[in-house]
């Protein structure tokens, strides 16, 4: 009883999909309805000419002239082929741009979620996702409207005409078409939960691909390769497990229809023969007959081609739907207006945090950046240093409290002014597979060469860029693997300049960079902090030097905040990082060194 009602589920959630995939034809539907027209019209054409054909036997067998049929069934048929093509054309048309609309929408929603579900969620596999399901919907619009309308009509119109010509032989024919339903719905019914595994199984290694893709210098340094491939051919050996058993069962439907059809087609002959010697039909009938069988088992094989594939494809429709049905937890309210920074002033009252996997949380934050001033947020791993930053730009919304930009609810203003007031240094630098002026470029796309060259300048990436062959035009690599660690960050502070933000979010911007190169690009960045409201988030000490106010996160909370000879001089945590971290006596201010001293007498 459990089984049949999760057979029945599955079919109802399959049908759904469809009828959902159908619906995104929806902005076409003047196209889309003409096309069913003349899919209708192709149909009902060619069940009349089997009649004609038994007609035209029928005056022959009796003498009488035939010709009158023969013309109109030529006619008939010349009219099914001018319809055929119109169909054909329009219906291929269109599911090419609905297709390519399809993946523009899956592209948009996607770059369009936040940032917590791009964490969990893996490339590969999104690619997959996106992919396989716009070449299902593809696959079901296009024979759908091109032929399997007009098989279905052609099924539907068969079977009264039938009847009305002859019921006897009728039988035969609504025989086949109930073995053709009774031997593929089984077959679906026991199906269709391990056709879902084949799909999960082929998105699951896609990502596990995307992955290795990603890392090939990683593995192959630390001779992980052999090992990869061989995680790799075992779950290729798990999905051919479970596709086997789908494929045996439509192995199974094909060898039973087909053996169907011949057996009508001789059940016609043999019945229509009796009918004809007892004068119950005319071998005109059995000629056309033989024609509504010989439409009959062509359009049946089609029919059944299409469902078995767009079965099988289903699971690959239904994660695609699931992706669009991901909502974002970061929603733009109805009244939201634009954001206009005039000062720059940011305050974060009692705001509160937790992920919802509970990894990490941050609590009754209480502090401001006035405006121009730099604020640097430091503390141990994990301490929700990343995390204050993402709820500036509503990577996130908190659950408790607010923070303001000049005195306005960063909830209140769209999602596209609040980013576009703050320019963004990642710890990751995150570059394109394009030349290195379009990585400059990305948030000011209309910048001109100048422009982009001066923001190079001041990042410190001017000399190396035209180092390269091809200068700006030089092509960075994926993810920038053409470059160096160090170039890469500049590359991406040099965007950032571009940009010209009122707000500056520096995440471990210099991370990757060497002392030297460091120290020379902190000039430039000071030069960049003028006028701005900064935060810099820091591991290396060194950073954050210059910055007007420190705050010392731990655990999620502020434990400290002052200047930094402040916080060194009262001893507490981050008197214990600067220790630890070494870089008092690296820094280059004479002031330091007792600093210094002063920390290696207390340790």
């Amino acid at each position: 009883m459990a089984g049949k009602q999760n057979a029945a589920s599955r079919a109802r959630r399959g049908s759904h999909v469809f009828m959902r995939a159908i619906g995104m034809l929806r902005p076409e539907r003047g196209t889309a309805l003409a096309v069913v027209c003349a899919g209708a019209m192709v149909a009902l054409l060619q069940v009349a000419e089997p009649i004609l054909f038994g007609k035209a036997v029928n005056a022959l067998a009796q003498g009488h002239n035939s010709l009158g049929f023969i013309a109109l069934w030529c006619a008939l048929s010349l009219t099914a082929f001018l319809a055929g093509m119109v169909v054909a054309l329009m219906a291929d048309r269109m599911a090419h741009r609905r297709r390519l609309a399809a993946m523009a929408r899956f592209v948009e929603h996607l770059l369009a979620l936040p940032p917590s579900f791009h964490t969990a969620a893996r490339s590969g596999r999104m690619m997959r996702i996106m992919i396989s399901g716009c070449e299902t919907l593809f696959s079901l619009w296009l024979p759908m409207l091109r032929e399997q309308l007009i098989n279905v009509v052609s099924l539907i119109a068969l079977v009264p005409v039938a009847l009305w010509m002859n019921w006897r032989l009728a039988l035969v024919l609504l025989a086949l078409m109930a073995v053709y339903t009774v031997i593929n719905l089984g077959v679906m019914r026991r199906t269709s939960g391990r056709q879902a595994q084949v799909e999960n199984h082929f998105t699951d290694i896609s990502g596990h691909v995307g992955d290795l893709f990603g890392n090939v210098p990683v593995l192959q340094s630390f001779l992980a390769v052999p090992g990869e491939l061989r995680s790799i051919r075992g779950s290729l050996q798990q999905l051919l497990a479970a596709q086997y058993p789908v494929l045996n069962w439509w192995a199974l439907v094909a060898v039973l229809t087909r053996g169907a059809s011949s057996i009508s087609i001789v059940a016609i002959f043999a019945v229509g023969a009796m009918l004809v010697s007892r004068g119950l039909a005319s071998l005109g009938d059995i000629v056309a007959f033989v024609g509504f069988a010989t439409l009959l088992i062509g359009r049946l094989d089609q029919f059944t081609s299409f469902v078995m594939n767009m079965f099988m494809r289903r699971p690959s429709l239904a994660q695609f739907f699931e992706i669009l049905d991901h909502e974002s937890h970061i929603v733009e309210r109805p009244d939201a207006a634009p954001l206009r920074v005039e000062r720059g002033h940011v305050v974060f009252e009692n705001v509160s945090f937790r992920y919802p996997t509970g990894s990490g949380a941050i609590r009754d934050l209480n502090f401001e950046a006035k405006p121009g001033e730099t604020v640097a947020i430091v503390g141990p791993t994990g301490s929700g240093k990343s995390t204050a930053l993402g709820l500036l730009q509503r990577a996130f919304d908190p659950q408790h409290g607010r923070i303001l930009v000049d005195g306005r609810d960063i909830r209140d203003v769209t999602l596209a002014s609040l980013r576009a007031a703050t320019g963004v240094v990642f710890q990751e630098a995150g570059l394109f597979n394009r030349t290195i002026a379009e990585n400059i470029a990305m948030g000011r796309p209309d910048a001109t060469a100048e422009q982009i060259e001066e923001a190079a300048r001041i990042a410190g990436a001017y000399d190396f860029i035209m180092r390269k062959e091809g200068g700006f035009s030089s092509a960075v690599g994926d993810r920038g693997q053409g470059l160096s660690g160090g170039e890469r960050q500049r590359i991406a502070i040099a965007r950032a300049l571009l940009k010209d933000a009122p707000i500056l979010l520096l995440d471990e911007a210099t991370s990757a960079l060497d002392v030297a190169t460091e120290a020379r690009l902190q000039e430039s960045l000071d030069r960049l902090r003028r006028g701005r409201t900064t935060f810099v988030i820091a591991h290396r000490l060194s950073t954050i030097r210059s910055a007007d106010r420190i705050i010392v996160l731990d655990a999620g909370r502020i434990v400290e905040q002052g200047g930094f000879d402040e916080l060194v001089e009262q001893g507490g945590m981050f008197a214990r990082l600067v220790r630890d971290g070494g870089m008092i006596p690296s820094v280059a201010n004479d002031d330091a060194a007792p600093l210094g001293r002063s920390l290696s007498r207390r340790a």
